[in-house]
């Protein structure tokens, strides 16, 4: 709640106590000001953004969990669920699009409504569409995708109808606890198909990325946020161009950095400024956060937590932390395999005390991954949920 308009700024008039009145506004305006720095930060504006990777729909997990036309997806997302809506925001790139029947896996996805129900009702609040399988079902595909989470009311950026749709909603701005949150989208690629006019794909391109976030900072944003479909699949430490762009993204004024495409995860980078406070973040990779790829690496990913506070005119990260998560394999209630995202460092250390067994992988996963982000993160410690 801010003073009155008189108060913040008082007449420099003199009335008729004289100038002894006027001071003591600019007195009273000095120790509202020392309070308010001086608040708790538990009262101060604070918001926590959780984001995960890839989020994909194979064909072994059509298969097995299909229902008649309906498909049960509901052990998918439960041991992770009240982690994910804990966040204020939660995000998630959404690999594969809705391009109805027939529906199919890799190399050409196209994945019923029921997977994006789920990652809702798990808690994911926010999709990102810019990806290299946006336009496996070309573009039919990607407007169905636009129009049925749309109808789901799931907020979502990177893909759009035409100009006028990217003009309206681009950049996106989310408005969380009085926080204003600008959420960018690119990708590198669409596999080699184009996407048909009017419809719209955002793909790496420094011209347009510079132009956006020029608009960006219009809308007096507290941080802006440039997810990244970038990198070299497969490759556990970013590229030479991963690197180099995300530079300048930072140098354009963008405060965190976040990527997706290698399916494996890639370190992360807490950066401080000139008054040596916390305020940017590069994440290179968040790897796989749902498949069935099994392909050493890609069988789990990482989820980010990033506490963003605002202080006065101040704005800086309160803390960046990452989670691992693994898609882990069972039979399901109808004797199919099937899969779930599971908290993969909780549950290693459950299986090393003899709570439970569970997959070796799943141990195996766990141990390289801590191996590759302690040798190489900045500032990024992870944290464990249970």
């Amino acid at each position: 709640m801010g003073l009155p308009r008189h108060t913040l700024f008082p007449r420099l008039t003199r009335d008729r106590k004289g100038t002894s009145l006027m001071m003591n506004k600019i007195c009273s305006f000095v120790v509202y000001l020392f309070l308010f720095s001086c608040l708790p930060l538990s009262a101060q504006d604070s918001l926590t953004i959780l984001f995960a990777g890839d989020a994909m729909m194979h064909q072994t997990q059509l298969d097995n969990t299909r229902k008649g036309d309906s498909f049960d997806l509901s052990g998918y997302f439960s041991n992770i669920e009240k982690e994910v809506k804990a966040a204020d925001i939660a995000v998630v790139n959404f690999e594969v699009p809705l391009g109805g029947k027939p529906y199919s896996g890799y190399p050409a996805f196209s994945a019923p409504e029921d997977f994006a129900l789920a990652l809702q009702k798990a808690g994911f609040d926010f999709f990102l569409l810019a990806n290299n399988h946006c336009l496996d079902r070309r573009t039919r595909g990607l407007v169905r995708t636009i129009r049925m989470l749309d109808s789901l009311e799931i907020r979502h950026t990177g893909t759009f109808l035409d100009r006028d749709h990217r003009h309206r909603t681009y950049p996106m701005l989310l408005r969380k606890k009085d926080f204003r949150i600008i959420m960018l989208n690119y990708t590198y690629d669409t596999n080699g198909l184009t996407v048909d006019t009017p419809r719209i794909v955002n793909y790496i391109d420094k011209q347009v990325m510079e132009a956006d976030i020029t608009e960006a900072k219009l809308f007096n944003p507290d941080f802006i946020i440039a997810n990244m479909h970038w990198g070299l699949e497969y490759e556990q430490m970013p590229s030479r161009e991963q690197r180099r762009l995300a530079d300048w993204l930072v140098g354009q004024g963008v405060d965190l950095v976040i990527g997706c495409h290698p399916h494996v995860v890639q370190p992360m980078e807490l950066r401080k400024g000139e008054d040596g406070v916390p305020d940017r973040l590069v994440v290179y990779s968040l790897g796989n956060f749902i498949s069935n790829m099994s392909r050493e690496h890609t069988d789990g990913g990482a989820m980010v937590k990033v506490v963003l506070r605002r202080k006065g005119l101040r704005r800086y990260i309160a803390s960046a932390q990452y989670s691992l998560v693994y898609s882990s394999r069972y039979v399901n209630k109808w004797g199919k395999e099937d899969i779930r995202v599971v908290p993969a460092a909780s549950w290693s250390e459950k299986n090393q005390n003899g709570s439970f067994s569970v997959d070796s992988a799943l141990i195996k996963y766990v141990k390289n991954t801590r191996l590759l982000l302690n040798g190489n993160n900045k500032a990024v410690d992870e944290y464990v949920f249970d």
